[in-house]
């Protein structure tokens, strides 16, 4: 576990799992006027080899859940809204007879100055790019251009930051 310089904890954090976990430097977990406030932040790095990774400047607030069995890459300056969900695996098979055997995982990366709202949900192999913004409640199974701001289940194109 690496924890960078002026690493602030504004709400309980639980770490779990055999990877590795990376936090930047003045990065907050946390948030003392958001919701969920009885909710910890779990970052679980789950197998050997996985790793979670939030950049300088991020902040991952109260009830946020990352489960990663590769990778979660997290940029720079990214706001993280509460009880958010980032998995990068299915951690089991679909079909009925193979549900005790492993699942498909595939590394979530979101870029710099991404702003995630509360209650979303970002799905294995997912992109998203720099400046976008992810609306409350989401559910992103496809990649999200920079800037563009993406809402709805499964997530949309609803504007962008830049117009």
């Amino acid at each position: 576990m690496v924890i960078g310089e002026h690493t602030t904890f504004s709400h309980p954090v639980r770490f779990q799992g055999r990877g590795r976990l990376i936090i930047g430097d003045y990065v907050n977990l946390g948030y003392g006027l958001a919701g969920s406030s009885a909710m910890p932040i779990l970052l679980q790095p789950r197998d050997l080899g996985a790793e979670i990774y939030i950049g300088k400047g991020s902040t991952i607030t109260n009830g946020c859940e990352l489960f990663a069995r590769t990778a979660i890459r997290i940029g720079e300056r990214c706001m993280v809204g509460p009880q958010t969900l980032i998995l990068d695996s299915d951690f089991h098979s679909v079909a009925p007879n193979e549900r005790h055997l492993a699942g498909k995982t595939a590394a979530v990366i979101i870029g710099d100055n991404v702003w995630v709202g509360t209650r979303v949900i970002i799905l294995k192999g997912i992109t998203v790019h720099r400046d976008a913004v992810i609306a409350s409640g989401s559910v992103v199974a496809k990649d999200v251009d920079a800037g563009a701001i993406v809402g709805g289940n499964p997530a949309r194109v609803i504007g962008s930051v830049y117009a």
